[in-house]
């Protein structure tokens, strides 16, 4: 029971970790959701903790002794303590390491102090940036090439891409592969020793995605990119992606308590971790053993040395060249950009969380989380200054620091987009901005729509906010946040960047040819028609799609699954009735998400029909438990609904979530919840479930 109830919370944590990149702009590998009052949540920008000592220090760190009181103060507020137990921070300068210091303690029942030379943490995403920079010592050896095919190094393997464009390394690098998402499951961790991990190799050709959108045009967070980076090496390199590693990075830096594989040695110093209930999170293996896109466990002093190397030309301690200095410049530079001055990614680091708190500094940043850790490494490579935070908790402590810090040093001048002078267009020339925009990791929608006095109104799942125009295809919101458009080959609107700065939305098309059965005057074709263009539906338009069809039980999974990108389970049944089911993996992956029950006696009945308040109850489950959606029970329902399923119906009701079918007379409405569900009302409660507040 308790090994079924740990594996509910792992895989529901890896699920609410991806919708919180989305939602709250956090590089995630895969984590717990956890708002905090500084998060994009609140729509509130976050404040600086604390209040800068006296003196000028605009021009960045020079003094360790200057530097530790500053961040002392920062780690001593009330607020930053509840958001972590154990941290610990480095922070070099101009090739010389001014902090390397822990805060709190490595477990609750020792107290033992962190040490920032002992004390182990999982670095998580920032993994990549090693990654990244084992590809490009290869470059340098001229075993790779940047425009090299990425089938290459496959084994004759041939990815499915409909392109004429192949995915090259470079794409891969830049996460702009255009690859269909793929995420981590909870057979992907491990807890006891009779669980066996599987080889990189067999968890790339397990779960190798196709291509879905043209190569080099789109840019979202990959982490199956860089998990395949990590693969190439290995063939590049013709041994061991862990051993390459250590032999070529670790070694040479003098990095002695780094790591993608826990050992014993390292696991015995790792700080313990604790879960949002403050439950300690059992110390768990990976599989494969090591994720070159996270698996890294390090060291603030480990850490430390790499930044020192980086930002010092490449070179180690030793004078032994780590990177040449075209390597550390096509690190350091931005390569894919929706706006030039709204970047995407270098070759393996990103844009700052909240560009706008950079203070009009040149930024590199690597965020990551996995279970129960969090991090940040940020350069400023001008600067020649660099700083590493990680902590035991999945949450924004590091978007608190990075604002703290930033206005600290550097509040001489502030972030500004678009050139000065810029005259906004008026509104008949803001239309072709206006439409939906869907997340091309999270389908979650965005709405815009052109405002009278020539701004836009942008709605999504942290609320509605009004733009001012900066650049022809830049604006910039309330708090100073950019949202940047691109356009596609003919010169239309295709893609905006905004709160998720780790992901562009592709905008939904307005026209789109409808079904026999369902042409675009149907009143349910703008929920039909859009779960089409997501990709959520595989009914040939030439085809009836029978909208009044009854879903089965086993259906719903599948659909609802796969909007949210849940992957299927491989662990045994906990039903005795799906063994047969096509969507055996989907409604098993369901009940460890913890948002699937059965139907009593150690069934499902995957193939009945599911009923409407069934389905409100799944849907209620996932968006109230990762913090979408607030719970309303306010509504006032017609007889009929289940007592277990009333919050639900009603939250559903006054969420909007459903097409025409639900009706009002006198205030009382109508869910018609022992109704079976049909395949329209299914496309409208999915598509609303995505659209905006």
């Amino acid at each position: 029971m308790n090994k079924q109830k740990n594996r509910s919370r792992r895989t529901f944590c890896i699920l609410a970790a991806l919708l919180a990149q989305s939602l709250f702009a956090e590089s995630a590998v895969y984590a717990f959701h956890q708002p905090a009052p500084n998060s994009l949540a609140s729509g509130k920008r976050p404040s600086s903790i604390g209040s800068p000592a006296p003196g000028d220090f605009t021009n960045g760190p020079h003094d360790g002794k200057e530097v530790e009181a500053f961040l002392d103060g920062f780690f001593a507020n009330d607020a930053i303590k509840q958001k972590a137990g154990a941290a610990v921070i480095s922070v070099v300068h101009d090739g010389k390491v001014l902090v390397s210091k822990g805060y709190g303690v490595t477990d609750r029942m020792s107290q033992s102090q962190v040490d920032a030379s002992r004390s182990t943490f999982r670095i998580a995403s920032v993994s990549k940036v090693f990654t990244a920079a084992a590809v490009m010592q290869l470059v340098e050896q001229g075993k790779i090439s940047l425009g090299d095919n990425i089938e290459t190094y496959l084994d004759g393997y041939k990815i499915t891409n409909p392109f004429d464009t192949p995915v090259t390394i470079e794409n891969l690098l830049t996460h702009t592969t255009g690859f269909e998402v793929r995420e981590a499951s909870d057979a992907d961790f491990l807890t006891n020793d009779s669980q066996k991990p599987v080889t990189l190799k067999e968890s790339i050709f397990h779960q190798f995605p196709p291509v879905v959108r043209k190569p080099g045009m789109s840019y979202m967070y990959d982490n199956f990119a860089s998990k395949l980076l990590g693969y190439i090496v290995q063939q590049a390199s013709g041994e061991p992606f862990g051993s390459y590693m250590q032999k070529n990075l670790f070694d040479p830096l003098g990095m002695t308590s780094s790591s993608f594989s826990l050992n014993n040695e390292l696991s015995e110093r790792l700080v313990k971790a604790y879960d949002p209930a403050n439950s300690a999170i059992p110390v768990y293996d990976l599989s494969p053993r090591e994720w070159p896109e996270g698996s890294m466990i390090s060291t603030a002093s480990d850490m430390a040395l790499f930044m020192k190397a980086f930002l010092g030309g490449g070179r180690a301690p030793d004078g032994t060249v780590i990177l040449s200095p075209e390597s550390v410049k096509g690190m350091s530079t931005y390569h894919t950009a929706i706006h030039r001055d709204v970047p995407d990614m270098t070759y393996g680091f990103e844009s700052p969380v909240d560009p706008s708190r950079a203070n009009g500094e040149d930024v590199i940043s690597k965020g990551g989380d996995i279970l129960g850790f969090s991090s940040l490494l940020w350069l400023l490579p001008d600067r020649k200054t660099g700083i590493f935070v990680s902590y035991n908790s999945n949450g924004d402590l590091r978007n608190d620091l990075f604002a703290a810090f930033m206005d600290h040093y550097y509040a001489a001048r502030k972030s500004t987009f678009g050139p000065e002078g810029y005259k906004p267009q008026p509104q008949n020339a803001l239309a072709k901005f206006e439409g939906l925009y869907s997340d091309l990791r999270i389908k979650l929608l965005t709405r815009v729509e052109a405002a009278g006095d020539g701004s836009l109104l942008v709605s999504d799942v942290s609320g509605r906010h009004r733009l001012k125009q900066v650049d022809d295809l830049l604006f910039v919101d309330e708090q100073g946040k950019p949202l940047a458009f691109k356009k596609d080959a003919d010169g239309r609107i295709a893609y905006l960047k905004y709160l998720n700065v780790f992901s562009y939305g592709a905008k939904i098309p307005e026209n789109q040819e409808g079904y026999p059965d369902v042409p675009v005057g149907h009143p349910y074709a703008t929920y039909i028609l859009g779960l089409k263009s997501l990709g959520f539906l595989t009914d040939e338009r030439s085809q009836p799609f029978q909208p009044q069809e009854a879903v089965s039980r086993g259906a719903f999974i599948h659909a609802f699954n796969a909007i949210w990108s849940i992957p299927g389970s491989a662990h045994p049944s906990s039903f005795k009735d799906i063994e047969t089911s096509p969507y055996r993996k989907d409604i098993q992956a369901a009940v460890e998400a913890g948002i699937l029950n059965g139907t009593g006696n150690g069934l499902f009945e995957p193939d009945r029909p599911i009923t409407r308040e069934e389905a409100a109850s799944i849907v209620f489950r996932l968006l109230v438990e990762t913090g979408i959606r607030v719970p309303d029970s306010t509504a006032r329902l017609a007889p009929g609904t289940s007592e277990w399923a009333a919050d639900a119906v009603s939250s559903a009701v006054i969420w909007k979530l459903h097409g025409p079918e639900v009706t009002e007379s006198g205030g009382v409405i109508d869910y018609g919840s022992q109704r079976a569900l049909n395949k329209q009302e299914l496309a409208a409660m999915l598509f609303t479930m995505l659209l905006p507040k």
